[in-house]
This record gives C-alpha cells, structure tokens and sequence, in this order.
C-alpha cells in the first residue's frame, strides 16, 4: 500500500491489496461496541478510578458520556463517507482510497476505537500485542492483523497530520 499527499487537501491510499481493503471496510463495525460490556467500559471509562465519588459518575454518565459518543459517532461517520471513494481495480486486483486531510483526526479517532473494541471484545492480552500476527496459528489471528494495520494506520495518519 501506498501512501502520499498529492495537495494540501488530499490524503491518497493507493495499491490496497485485497486483504487491507476489507480491513479498511471493517472499521466502523469493529468500532462498534454494542454487546461487549468490557468494550463500552473501556470506551466510556472515566478518567478516576475511585468508586466513591459516586457524584463524578453520575455527572460524567451524564454530561460526558453522551458527548463523547457523538464525537465518535461522527469520527465513523466520516469514515464511512470517506470508504464510498473507495475504488477497486478489479484490472490490478487493488483498490485506491481518498481521504481529505481534514478528515485525518476522525480517521485516528476511529482507528483507535476500533482497536480498543477488537481488544476488549475478543480478550487480547499485551502479549498477544507484542507479537506479530501468524496466519492460521491462533484463532484471533486476524484479530491481531486488525490491531496490527489499524496501528499503522493511525500512525502514518498522525505523521502527516504533524506535516511530516
């Protein structure tokens, strides 16, 4: 896959390969937690971990946590909208992605949402993270190739959000 800038306003993915451009159409329904306890937990988790302030958690359940599920919300909807220029090649067996620049926060939102729901949802471990995904060897396999490409991702995304 190849990543470039052709102007100030364009983010282009081109040379997809098969298995990256399903990974790439996986992100929003991997981002979503609904079903996984531990992955809303880890979403929504507030930022003390003392129980007794009971009053915290009742207005962070309140005020924060609808806020916060809106920005991620629209950080996957611009993600989806930008997935609709995604264009196969079906001559080369690739595909090309556009993505405005200014859409790089959202994409790093929603990458790392998706990561923290794949973790939680299917219990990976930090040693799980630590090494490289091996085709058929574990069943969470391409869980961690997910984790793996979705980390890139976000940090070539924030590379060029830094200009470099």
């Amino acid at each position: 896959m190849e990543i470039s800038r052709p102007d100030e306003k364009t983010i282009l993915l081109a040379a997809i390969n098969p298995v990256f451009t399903e990974l790439l159409r996986q992100i929003t329904s991997s981002a979503d937690p609904t079903g996984s306890e531990a992955a809303q937990a880890r979403l929504f988790s507030p930022p003390i971990a003392d129980l007794e302030e009971l009053q915290f958690q009742e207005d962070w359940q309140e005020y924060v946590e609808p806020e916060l599920a809106k920005l991620f919300q629209t950080a996957l909807q611009k993600i989806d909208a930008d997935l609709q220029t995604l264009r196969i090649n079906t001559a080369k067996g690739d595909a090309t992605l556009t993505i405005p620049s200014d859409h790089l926060e959202a994409w790093i939102h929603g990458l790392n949402q998706a990561r923290l729901v794949l973790t939680e949802r299917h219990h990976l471990q930090e040693e799980d993270l630590d090494r490289p995904p091996a085709p058929g060897a574990d069943p969470r396999s391409f869980h961690l190739l997910q984790l793996h490409f979705y980390a890139e991702l976000q940090f070539l995304f924030l590379r060029l959000l830094e200009g470099r």
